[in-house]
């Protein structure tokens, strides 16, 4: 048997090496996150990965926008950002005029930071240099990353009540209520009766009017609130915010304009975002029906001796 030794000349090395050195820098490339040029798929990767969307808008005889594609839009820095904190796509705004009108693009290049459903978070007009476009995108998504976590605790949160409330809910139905008990539920509580003594869980699971009972009473915020049953009663006290009126039942409209606690009216009543809010009359709900989250929102901290009509401090 014969064995050749076959010695590699300087060329063959030298090939050899810069093929390395291809492969190499292949590898890394490919590494690092890539733009997208479909919206419907970018957002289809966000909502699976939970990251927000960057649009980025330009156009062909946009200059700013070439020159942001070559010190920008290419660096690393930027692309590696894929995948991990948010999800990049571009948008040829000639092709995409539906997009264009639907985020209100006036000038380009453009950028916008949307959540996973669409709404955006934040946004930037012009030109931007490497250092300016990654704080940029460092900002938004960060806020978008602690809106998240807020919002799956206030979830959490809600799924524990909820279950606690079916829990109790089951429990009285295997436990029939006894004709007499010698317990009482009668809460020591101030003089004030909310909603006119109607059951406020029965109103917003049901919505029912339904007469509560004193023996099944139970105070939240200076108030005393009348269940119609024990069950009820239960309910409400593992969660009365769920099921008071918001502001103590006062007038949000006339808080908010006139900084003045005046008690809402249950002929005048209104759910918005799963809370009860009463009006003193049909002018005022209306008038909170044009722009609910203004009057929803106040940042007026009440309390019981505010409530008749005092201008508040």
């Amino acid at each position: 048997m014969r064995f050749t030794i076959v010695k590699p000349n300087r060329q063959s090395l030298s090939i050899l090496t810069v093929t390395f050195s291809l492969f190499v820098i292949s590898i890394s490339q490919s590494s690092a996150g890539e733009w997208l040029h479909d919206f419907d798929a970018a957002q289809k990767q966000a909502q699976t990965k939970d990251l927000p969307i960057l649009l980025h808008f330009h156009a062909s005889w946009c200059g700013p926008c070439h020159q942001m594609e070559q010190t920008v839009l290419r660096t690393a820095a930027v692309k590696n950002l894929f995948g991990q904190r948010v999800i990049g796509v571009k948008i040829d705004s000639d092709q995409n005029r539906h997009l264009v009108d639907r985020f209100n693009v006036r000038s380009l290049p453009s950028d916008i930071l949307l959540t996973p459903t669409g709404t955006i978070i934040t946004r930037t007009d012009g030109f931007q240099n490497q250092n300016v476009y990654l704080s940029f995108l460092g900002r938004g998504a960060s806020r978008y990353e602690k809106d998240r976590r807020v919002y799956l605790a206030q979830k959490s949160k809600q799924e524990l009540m909820e279950r606690k409330r079916q829990e109790m809910e089951q429990q009285a139905e295997e436990e029939p209520e006894p004709v007499n008990t010698q317990k009482s539920y009668v809460a020591s509580a101030p003089d004030r009766v909310g909603l006119e003594g109607y059951s406020p869980v029965a109103l917003t699971r049901d919505r029912e009017w339904k007469k509560g009972h004193e023996e099944f009473s139970w105070p939240y915020q200076g108030i005393t609130y009348h269940l119609a049953s024990r069950t009820e009663l239960e309910i409400f006290k593992v969660d009365p915010g769920r099921y008071a009126p918001q502001l103590l039942g006062c007038d949000p409209v006339i808080l908010n304009k006139q900084d003045r606690a005046i008690p809402g009216d249950t002929k005048y009543g209104a759910y918005y975002d799963r809370n009860l809010y009463l009006f003193v009359d049909l002018e005022s709900r209306e008038e909170f029906k044009k722009n609910p989250d203004r009057y929803s929102r106040t940042m007026h901290v009440l309390k019981i001796e505010d409530v008749g009509g005092s201008i508040l401090r």
